[in-house]
């Protein structure tokens, strides 16, 4: 499909970028370092699953916690992931990486009835890259798949970060019966339990400044609304940054200051969010084609 076919699209049938093979090297070597740091290697301490979620209702993973990922789990991982990020047999290279991040996430998920989302986003990243990888799978392309797997795969991991928040805005919606935005107030009670937990834990008071930011949303709830209610909007509308590539980085820019902003705030920090906003998103080697309005 031409780049002319690809301008004409009309905002609500967004395609995949076409982006160039220098971007599809610098996306993929930095999403390898984003996913093995990401996975949390030291499994020691779960030697138990007394609240499994999802394969470990099937399956018992805590031999992980038993026998924890060594040297040669990790050289296979990393040797996986640098072909992967070489264009060389991504779906093989990408398999030692999908499956420790899915077992070991479920084994530190299964500890308690609370759900750490912290690596959720990466690890759908990675499962759908896989899965693009095999759907697209030919013999004939299995040590270096062409220029379109690698933008479909690319493409994939952009639609995952925009139904993620989507849906994240929609959940918090259904859950609070369409009021949120009314009750939103209600969360400066838990900026003080933040604010005093970390108190708690560290003997260190908060910053003064976030003091008295919590205390103006204890006595202003509107500007509890106007924060939360901007947060909310920003993952509701996320569907954007499928649209092009100017609204793929503005969007990425602004998921970024939102969870800057709630880091400071809230003490939440999402650092594999912003990292994968970063590459994929904002994708700094696609910056000038990006100006010039390129597809």
């Amino acid at each position: 499909m031409s780049a002319t076919t690809l301008q004409k699209r009309p905002w609500w049938q967004p395609g995949v970028f076409e982006y160039s093979g220098i971007e599809l090297f610098v996306m993929r070597a930095l999403f390898a370092v984003l996913v093995f740091t990401m996975i949390k290697w030291e499994t020691s301490p779960y030697t138990a699953q007394e609240y499994p979620k999802g394969i470990a209702h099937l399956v018992d993973l805590t031999w992980l916690g038993h026998h924890p990922p060594g040297m040669i789990a990790k050289g296979i991982t990393i040797a996986g992931l640098t072909m992967y990020a070489l264009g060389c047999l991504p779906l093989l290279g990408l398999a030692p990486a999908l499956f420790y991040a899915v077992c070991i996430g479920t084994l530190i998920t299964s500890q308690s009835k609370n759900v750490n989302h912290t690596w959720q986003l990466v690890t759908l990243m990675l499962l759908a890259q896989f899965i693009i990888y095999a759907w697209r799978f030919r013999k004939s392309e299995l040590l270096r798949p062409d220029l379109a797997v690698h933008r479909l795969a690319a493409h994939a991991s952009t639609v995952v970060i925009a139904a993620s928040y989507v849906v994240s805005g929609v959940v918090k919606l259904v859950n609070s019966d369409f009021l949120w935005i009314k009750k939103v107030p209600l969360l400066s009670l838990q900026l003080l339990k933040s604010n005093w937990a970390g108190y708690y834990d560290t003997l260190e008071r908060p910053p003064e400044w976030l003091e008295r930011a919590t205390q103006l949303v204890v006595d202003y709830p509107n500007l509890a609304r106007l924060f939360f209610g901007t947060g909310l909007l920003i993952e509701l509308v996320a569907f954007v940054v499928l649209i092009n590539r100017r609204w793929a980085f503005i969007g990425g820019l602004t998921i970024i200051l939102l969870h800057l902003s709630i880091s400071q705030v809230m003490r939440l920090d999402f650092e594999y969010h912003i990292a994968a906003a970063f590459i994929f998103l904002v994708n700094v080697p696609g910056f000038a084609r990006m100006r010039r309005g390129e597809p």
